[in-house]
């Protein structure tokens, strides 16, 4: 009897740690194409023209992809992914990034930094013991607090609802 049970808790923890290290890989990316559009806007990686706005529309077009596998993953927790998503859609609609004056792009350069850096640390949250880096992960037995964080999450749906055209519903 124990042999089965042991088998059963072993195969479900190496399914739980294999996910929680499979969502922060994908906030990873929500944070490196993030903090990629965020250079963009703000004109630290180049000047800003045609091109550069073209770049950033696919930075932020690569971020929500991860903000979509984040939500596969983790669909306790969908409707605020789902709503950080909306956010980063509005923005890929050319016209509206187009528009924008400098001073405009700065703000949304540091709100999406900010965003970016909270789904990372949602996710990768050290304090709680939930990684050890990225594809290394909890100890084993570890059963504390599973990601992500709820405030750093909150945080992030705050930013997102801040630069999503309309706000958030």
């Amino acid at each position: 009897m124990a042999v089965p049970v042991t088998m059963y808790w072993a195969l479900q923890r190496n399914d739980m740690h294999a996910r929680w290290d499979q969502q922060e890989r994908y906030a990873f990316e929500v944070w490196r194409h993030s903090d990629w559009a965020a250079g963009l806007l703000s004109g630290n990686i180049d000047h800003w023209n045609n091109e550069t706005e073209q770049f950033t529309l696919n930075e932020l077009s690569y971020a929500d992809y991860g903000v979509y596998g984040l939500s596969v993953l983790d669909s306790a927790h969908a409707n605020r992914l789902d709503r950080i998503s909306s956010a980063v859609e509005t923005l890929r609609t050319q016209d509206y990034v187009h528009n924008m004056t400098s001073a405009q792009r700065t703000e949304l350069s540091n709100q999406l930094e900010s965003l970016g850096h909270d789904m990372l640390f949602a996710y990768s949250n050290y304090w709680n013991y939930t990684s050890n880096g990225v594809g290394v992960g909890p100890a084993f037995w570890y059963s504390g607090p599973a990601p992500p964080d709820e405030r750093l999450l909150q945080n992030a749906v705050s930013f997102a609802c801040a630069f999503q055209r309309g706000g958030c519903p």
